[in-house]
């Protein structure tokens, strides 16, 4: 038993030896190839083959603006006397509230829709 262990041991460290005397493999570099792009096909994209129009070209008097006529007719009047009428309404309505409940009892839908002058007017400053 002790013989075959000797014989063992001997055979690995000889084997060890024998592979770290061995030299490396050679690393060898080669530089990856030159990289060749093909020239662009040979087509209509360069050299046009279509025909041109006959039309003369177009001034540039087609690109000024103009106002719509629809915007030209404003009609001035008709919906701010509207609304300011409303709002003369509304501040009447929420003095008359004032006068009866106290400016500092009003809610937010009755000062609602009011301008700063109105607001100021209302609270007596």
């Amino acid at each position: 038993m002790r013989k075959a262990l000797r014989v063992t041991a001997t055979t690995a460290v000889g084997m060890t030896l024998l592979s770290c005397t061995a030299p490396p493999p050679p690393v060898v570099y080669t530089p990856p190839p030159p990289v060749v792009y093909a020239p662009p096909p040979l087509g209509p994209y360069g050299k046009s083959t279509y025909a041109r129009s006959e039309m003369p070209p177009q001034p540039t008097a087609h690109m000024v603006w103009r106002t719509s006529k629809r915007w030209a007719a404003v009609k001035t009047g008709a919906r701010t006397s509207a609304v300011r009428q409303e709002s003369q309404a509304k501040f009447k309505a929420a003095q008359a509230k004032a006068a009866k409940v106290g400016v500092e009892n009003l809610t937010k839908d009755d000062i609602d829709g009011l301008n700063v002058a109105q607001l100021k007017e209302l609270r007596g400053y």
